[in-house]
């Protein structure tokens, strides 16, 4: 292809992708900030405290005496200590979220599972079209692909540019505008080569996700055979307490951030955390355990898996880039 081929390509793919793009990227943006803006809008969200140390027999002393005879179905702590931890509950044949300062126990309010969060992340995911939504959406890396790569044949000597200054801004001048749309290009380039990357990662998952065809490991053999077990009747599980000691015991250099109890008697405990892998999801690091006893059936570390549920554990900090708290957010 010629100079003004490229061209003629990066243009139409920028006109073509233009408002859409603009729609996903704010979206996205709204989306990676979502915990924040609930933060700043609701005091429920907010912990009291900043501390890095979650009381877990405090949380389920507050529980037991606020909510006697509920069904805890999971807790999650987010990685970022100003957010409030999250207990949901189920009540009879009711759902409830409940907030928490988690090292105190302290009840910061209640909630239901629509939130400001989960409409964010799922107007960016979907466009609230669903299925449709969602391909239209991952579909958006092709053309981020298209305008990076066709970028570097449109500007000459592009390496160039980043140290240049732009022309001063003027209305009704082409000249500034084109020397500002080529210098912050070029500035977020590396940006747009990550969305671009995961965005395709997301596209192939979609497709992968429709077909049916699994692409992430099995659980362990352990667990599978718990499954099949009949369960014991009228037997309790262990407190959150019990369940957070068992798995530390377990995996030591586990930070532990999420526990979640079966929705039957056969479901093992869940326990995921983060460990010193990089870049990795919650759910890369677990720790299954009978939930009646405590007793350890596996445990899975990031470290080791396999390299496309590597890949698929690792896209979402990318994309998001709150693998390092606010500061990553925020760029």
């Amino acid at each position: 292809m010629n100079a003004k081929q490229w061209f003629n390509l990066h243009s139409w793919a920028g006109l073509f992708v233009g408002v859409l793009l603009f729609v996903v990227c704010l979206s996205g943006t709204l989306a990676t900030l979502s915990h924040e803006i609930e933060y700043l809008t609701d005091s429920k969200y907010r912990a009291l405290t900043s501390s890095s140390i979650t009381n877990y027999q405090a949380i389920e002393n507050t529980l037991n005496k606020h909510y006697s005879g509920a069904q805890v179905l999971y807790l999650q702590r987010h990685k970022q200590e100003y957010l409030a931890l999250e207990v949901a509950l189920k009540i009879d044949d009711a759902f409830r979220f409940i907030y928490l300062d988690a090292a105190t126990g302290h009840v910061l309010g209640e909630g239901e599972w629509a939130r400001a969060s989960r409409f964010l992340r799922n107007w960016h995911m979907y466009l609230s079209m669903g299925w449709i939504g969602k391909l239209i959406v991952t579909s958006l890396s092709i053309l981020l692909v298209i305008l990076l790569v066709s970028s570097f044949y449109v500007y000459r000597r592009w390496w160039q540019g980043f140290f240049k200054k732009p022309a001063q801004l003027v209305l009704d001048k082409r000249n500034g505008w084109s020397d500002w749309h080529k210098f912050l290009g070029l500035w977020s380039m590396w940006f747009m080569a990550i969305i671009a990357i995961t965005g395709l990662w997301y596209l192939i998952e979609h497709g992968l996700q429709t077909a049916k065809i699994k692409h992430y490991i099995a659980p362990p053999v352990a667990v599978s055979e718990f499954k099949k077990q009949t369960p014991t009747v009228n037997a309790k599980p262990i407190s959150l307490t019990q369940a957070y000691n068992a798995a530390q015991q377990a995996f030591p250099t586990l930070d532990i951030r999420y526990i979640r109890y079966g929705n039957k008697k056969n479901q093992p405990i869940e326990v995921r955390g983060y460990n010193d892998d990089i870049l990795l999801r919650l759910r890369a690091n677990r720790v299954y355990l009978k939930p009646t006893t405590g007793t350890v059936l596996a445990v899975q570390k990031g470290e080791d898996l396999p390299l496309i549920p590597r890949i698929k554990d690792t896209a979402d900090p990318l994309h998001f880039g709150n693998f390092a708290g606010l500061g990553t957010k925020l760029i």
